[in-house]
């Protein structure tokens, strides 16, 4: 069903990373746990991920931190542009208007039905697409989600299993998603955590 390539290099990264990846999954499972101020300074680490580096939001949300709910719109802005983050204008306007979720952004979270709550993300903030949403949720300990970014795309198109690597709609989005899932099952891991793995593969690093 799978090309040796592929099937073998998974096997690599979990014979090599397994306990690597288990640790940075348990930081997920940690940080669903935690108040809402510090889920909103990951959602806001979500925003920023767009079109950028994982690097660059990283230490963006480590320089900013509660920033991205104290701050008035200004001062974000000033900030986001001192350490050179790309999108300073628009993400500082998506992050203060997201903030009106924070004081239920736990109780959003223990909805069982995980496509409910994507959807409200998508619906509710500006700036949050399905990849967002997906990258925030994972990144809060729910795994049920792909993250379709760039390196993912392009890695599942080399394999084949992609007839593109670009996303032009939700409706695309979760056409590859379902594609995304399957391969996922098959080697018996959620969606959310699957990434991982590919994402070792397709940059060499294990971020979040």
């Amino acid at each position: 069903m799978y090309s040796n390539l592929f099937v073998d290099k998974v096997n690599e990264i979990r014979d090599n990373y397994f306990n690597s990846i288990e640790e940075r999954v348990a930081d997920f499972k940690n940080m669903g746990k935690s108040r809402n101020r510090s889920l909103f300074i990951e959602l806001s680490f979500c925003i920023l991920t767009a079109n950028t580096s994982a690097e660059m939001g990283i230490r963006t949300q480590r320089y900013i931190n509660e920033g991205f709910i104290d701050y008035d719109l200004e001062t974000l802005r000033s900030e986001l542009r001192k350490i050179k983050y790309r999108f300073y204008n628009k993400r500082s306007e998506y992050i203060v208007n997201a903030r009106f979720i924070i004081p239920d952004l736990k109780k959003l979270l223990r909805n069982r039905d995980r496509y409910y709550v994507r959807e409200y993300l998508v619906e509710n903030i500006k700036g949050v697409g399905y990849k967002e949403a997906s990258h925030f949720l994972r990144n809060v300990g729910i795994f049920d989600f792909a993250i379709l970014d760039k390196h993912i795309m392009k890695l599942l198109h080399n394999f084949g299993f992609f007839n593109d690597i670009k996303i032009k709609s939700g409706k695309d989005y979760k056409k590859y998603e379902e594609i995304f899932n399957s391969i996922a099952y098959d080697f018996g891991m959620e969606p959310g955590i699957f990434d991982l793995y590919l994402w070792k593969m397709a940059t060499g690093k294990i971020l979040k």
